[in-house]
């Protein structure tokens, strides 16, 4: 409704009076104020509703999209967003390319491997550009260097990442595989073997997820751990994908969102105890204080970790490095493909 036929509806006895008097232009006043109003009033109603899929279930690691949503960071873009739980990286992606989802936060790994096998997506932010895999065991079992675990019972996931790389891990750090025993269990069967020693050493834990968790269960006693990354095997961690079909598009929507999302990262990075208490507030039943705050000082400092430094944007160098250590086995030969194919910087926000 304009808002000539507003006031007329309101006011339908009043004749506007001439343009050229006083009354006039106080009227044409009223009127241009009122289309202001209701201006406004279409504009704070439009936001667009934006979803964002997860590949897991709640946890302190994405208290930043937490911090987005509960501090407006997404609504001052304009965007209404819903941060939905998933239940791994390959279902994220396949909804986002399916559409039932606009955004999914998911590992390199699985980006990596939805592209090779021809899903028209791409990372529009690298956010992780060094994975949080890592190992872990109790005080008295040394782990200082990859060596360390010849002689040892790890456990190693059937279907983690870890369990991928596992035979060029062993290789690039020269390991003895042969004095290795290798135990795999249920992943949430692994925490209380390490607790009852029947294994020295878990070698796929999440340092930015599961290593606080299981710090807390094992109390004062300190973890012995060590990151995968730091020993020839330095994937890129977390990444924003959005189907192709968006970035081309809508790509403002694309722009908006990694700005709003930037910011909840930004904010995280320079208040991790405050960021972990929006999230917990948010999720109380799954996100309790402690292990909260522990994983987003983990995330902390894996967001500091890597090149280059302006948060969200990726390398050629980091991706190409990734795409050759996963394509045997894990993506699948993947000829003629760049790194443009997997990711973007056009969509990262200036530094501020």
């Amino acid at each position: 409704m304009t808002c000539k036929r507003w006031f007329e509806a309101v006011f339908p006895a009043i004749d506007a009076p001439p343009r050229d008097s006083g009354i006039g232009r106080v009227f044409a006043g009223f009127l241009l104020f009122t289309g202001a109003v209701f201006a406004g009033m279409t504009s704070a109603s439009a936001a667009d509703s934006v979803s964002l899929r997860l590949n897991w279930q709640m946890k302190g690691e994405f208290a930043p999209f937490i911090v987005g949503v509960e501090k407006g960071f997404f609504r001052d873009q304009g965007l209404d967003v819903k941060v939905q739980e998933g239940s791994s990286g390959t279902q994220a992606l396949q909804a986002v390319a399916g559409g039932q989802d606009d955004f999914a936060y998911v590992p390199s790994v699985q980006l990596i491997e939805a592209v090779n096998h021809g899903m028209p997506l791409k990372a529009i932010a690298t956010v992780g550009k060094v994975d949080s895999m890592g190992m872990v065991s109790l005080s008295d079992v040394s782990l200082k260097t990859p060596k360390d675990i010849e002689g040892r019972t790890v456990e190693i996931t059937a279907t983690a990442t870890f369990s991928q790389i596992w035979s060029a891990f062993v290789r690039k750090n020269n390991i003895d595989e042969s004095k290795v025993t290798v135990v795999r269990v249920a992943p949430g069967a692994r925490f209380n073997l390490l607790l009852t020693k029947k294994v020295d050493v878990l070698a796929d834990i999440f340092m930015t997820n599961e290593y606080p968790v299981l710090q807390k269960q094992v109390g004062q006693q300190p973890l012995n751990t060590l990151v995968v990354g730091d020993w020839g095997f330095r994937l890129i961690g977390y990444t924003l994908a959005a189907p192709q079909k968006t970035i081309d598009d809508k790509p403002d929507l694309v722009k908006r969102f990694n700005a709003a999302a930037a910011k909840a990262f930004k904010f995280t990075i320079e208040h991790p105890e405050e960021a972990a208490q929006i999230a917990s507030a948010a999720y109380p039943k799954v996100l309790f204080a402690d292990t909260t705050l522990g994983q987003v000082k983990e995330l902390v400092d894996f967001l500091g970790r890597g090149e280059p430094k302006r948060l969200f944007a990726g390398s050629d160098e980091g991706w190409r490095s990734t795409i050759e250590i996963l394509t045997p086995p894990v993506a699948g030969a993947a000829p003629g493909r760049s790194v443009s194919d997997y990711y973007t910087n056009a969509f990262v926000p200036a530094d501020e």
